[in-house]
């Protein structure tokens, strides 16, 4: 082995520094609200569509339900924060695979601006919902 490949793979020379890496958390977290969104794209088409078969008070009350408990509100805000980190985590991917910040460093700083970027629209999006 050539002595920089050996210093490169000597950088992750114990398991759990690898996890240490903003970029496989990234990965991690990215597949994660993938999972977490398709998940709520079938319970969502399923509950709602349930309730519009059965008719209008059903989806009425099941409506009068979702939107009066705090729980939901909750997971909504969840669901906005998974949206905009999934969104933003693959523009930041889709930059990459054009060739844009290939390097380590640059796709930590993008990956640090996009971030960024989605937490303030996340906790500017939060304060309009209890604004109103």
């Amino acid at each position: 082995m050539m002595h920089t490949e050996m210093a490169r793979l000597s950088k992750f020379s114990h398991r759990s520094q690898m996890w240490d890496v903003t970029g496989m958390w990234a990965f991690v977290l990215h597949r994660i609200t993938g999972l977490g969104l398709v998940f709520y794209i079938l319970l969502h088409t399923i509950l709602m569509g349930g309730s519009l078969l059965s008719g209008k008070e059903d989806f009425d009350a099941t409506l009068s339900v979702l939107m009066g408990n705090p729980v939901f509100e909750v997971l909504d805000i969840m669901l906005l924060g998974a949206v905009l980190y999934h969104g933003f985590n693959g523009i930041r991917i889709l930059l990459f695979d054009l060739g844009i910040g290939i390097s380590v460093n640059s796709q930590r700083n993008i990956f640090r601006i996009f971030m960024g970027a989605a937490a303030i629209l996340w906790f500017w999006s939060i304060a309009l919902k209890f604004s109103h």
